[in-house]
């Protein structure tokens, strides 16, 4: 059963991306998606989540069968295992290695009705499983019809249960929650991990769940400023943040990212340092121009000066707007100004 499909992800710390922890694969024509958070106070926990993450895909699990389970798992464990360089660990590294990587997982499969059920009128099979608290929202029409695993915001304050890259004789001790359900043409599934999941979980526990549909027509870099801002507010937590839409439809793909922002997205307020807008560096630049040869170098330093004054407020999110909004000041007065110089 085919989906559409689109994907946001934005690392905890984005000035160093690659301890970004989040896993997600997705097969649109297959209908199959799952996403992973590999725990990051333990090693080498993206490649666990991401070994998790494709091997649902490919070879889903069952842990519903302990032993053909404990078989599916070994093999992975062996996967993480070899992926793995441990060589140049540090000390504290090392120390970490015997208790191996931790993720969370939540897998799910939307596929034709086997057999027909009782009110599913043309509907599709919806099933999964998850384990911690990574999670999926069914929307319809707009409307919340159900979050898997059933999580209250409170319990995401607690740590998750989680699979390891390492038998530790605690697998008996793995809770899987199964998911069997019925969606439909239209329906919106949203799996997120933790950080996404509790913030959509207490706007619906307010009874103002997040307007889901929104982000289809968003951009990577509006969605971006949107979780910056959310955590600036601590709305959200500062973790790594994924979320991947799908829509069950006829005719399934990943899509494009939207090229220019609609009118009709609005985005969360910015943080405490808002850059300029569009127009700001034209106006800037057409300012400085209006000066002369002595007064335009006393005009940039002050713009230099309010500029870094910005950067030490505003969020990292916001920086590389900032770094931005300098960079095409500083190309437009130096061309201006390098103009006249040749003219004299």
């Amino acid at each position: 059963m085919p989906l559409q499909s689109r994907v946001f992800r934005l690392p905890k710390d984005v000035e160093h991306a690659d301890e970004y922890q989040d896993a997600y694969a997705v097969d649109p024509q297959r209908g199959v998606a799952a996403v992973a958070d590999g725990v990051a106070s333990a090693i080498f926990s993206r490649q666990w989540a991401e070994i998790l993450v494709e091997a649902a895909l490919a070879d889903p699990p069952d842990p519903d069968h302990a032993e053909t389970f404990a078989g599916w798992l070994q093999e992975r464990r062996r996967a993480w295992s070899e992926s793995i360089d441990v060589t140049g660990l540090a000390w504290f590294q090392k120390a970490k290695l015997p208790l191996g990587a931790f993720s969370t997982l939540v897998w799910v499969q939307v596929a034709p009705m086997e057999e027909e059920r009782e009110g599913a009128f043309g509907g599709y099979r919806l099933r999964g499983y998850a384990i911690g608290d990574s999670c999926l929202f069914q929307v319809r029409r707009g409307e919340p019809v159900r979050m898997f695993p059933p999580l209250a915001a409170e319990q995401f304050e607690a740590d998750p249960v989680v699979l390891g890259s390492v038998d530790l004789n605690r697998d008996q001790l793995q809770q899987f929650v199964a998911l069997d359900e019925t969606c439909y043409d239209g329906d919106v599934l949203v799996l997120c991990t933790d950080a996404v999941a509790e913030w959509a979980v207490r706007l619906t526990e307010s009874d103002t769940p997040p307007d889901w549909d929104r982000y289809w027509q968003m951009t990577h870099a509006q969605w971006e400023q949107e979780v910056a801002a959310l955590r600036h507010e601590r709305q959200m937590r500062y973790d790594d943040a994924t979320m991947l839409l799908l829509r069950v439809a006829r005719e399934g793909a990943m899509l494009e990212e939207p090229e220019e922002p609609p009118a009709s997205v609005e985005l969360v307020a910015s943080t405490a340092a808002d850059p300029p807008g569009d127009d700001a560096p034209a106006a800037e630049a057409a300012q400085v121009a209006e000066t002369d040869d002595e007064d335009w170098k006393g005009k940039f330093k002050e713009a230099s000066k309010s500029f870094s004054e910005g950067v030490s407020q505003a969020s990292s999110q916001l920086l590389r707007g900032l770094r931005k909004w300098k960079d095409k000041t500083v190309k437009k007065v130096r061309g201006k100004f390098g103009s006249r110089d040749k003219e004299d």
